[in-house]
């Protein structure tokens, strides 16, 4: 099995890439990185599993990269393929299908509760767990199943067909017993369900 692990942090140091290809790689996937924002192209055509975390900034800004991800996402959505946002990705997720990216009232970095909407596997019995979250953007507006929601309305959890998930919040953040139940459900879950 293959995972192609979109790294969206155009070159900074972060945490959340080496964290998921443990997690990605403990599943027994094969990953490939690539740097979107630096201008490694996309695997368009490609079925595997397709994993996009966090970054820095907002996925509004310009750049060459926006619209073919835009682009590839919409067509995973519409065939189903599976595909995992987290953080900025779920806000590419979120810009590609339609919906809004507002700045909200308070910006948000630390360990925050999940707030469930709708029940679905890969959150089932996570309702008030911990995780960890560092943001300034919302998402706002109605695609896909709305699984879980932030404290402006925000969306902050959704799903799309049976193998599209995204989330706002980091699943791949074991920062100790605060966030144990999100680290060791959400990602494993997803995965498993692929199978």
């Amino acid at each position: 099995m293959r995972a192609h692990l979109l790294d969206l942090n155009a070159g900074h140091p972060n945490r959340g890439t080496p964290a998921l290809r443990v997690l990605l790689a403990a599943a027994g996937y094969e990953v490939e990185e690539m740097n979107v924002r630096g201008g490694e192209a996309l695997p368009i055509s490609d079925s595997n599993l397709w994993v996009l975390g966090g970054g820095p900034g907002s996925p509004m800004e310009p750049g060459p990269w926006r619209e073919p991800l835009f682009a590839a996402l919409r067509a995973r959505v519409e065939a189903d393929l599976p595909t995992l946002c987290i953080c900025y990705g779920f806000e590419c997720l979120g810009l590609a299908m339609g919906a809004a990216l507002r700045e909200l009232e308070v910006e948000r970095e630390g360990i925050f509760p999940v707030v469930i909407a709708e029940s679905d596997a890969a959150l089932d019995g996570l309702n008030g767990a911990g995780a960890y979250e560092r943001r300034r953007w919302g998402v706002f507006g109605h695609f896909g199943r709305v699984i879980a929601r932030g404290p402006e309305g925000d969306v902050s959890g959704v799903r799309l067909g049976h193998r599209v998930l995204g989330v706002i919040f980091h699943p791949e953040a074991d920062l100790g017993p605060e966030t144990a139940a999100v680290y060791a459900a959400v990602v494993p879950r997803y995965l498993a369900a692929l199978r």
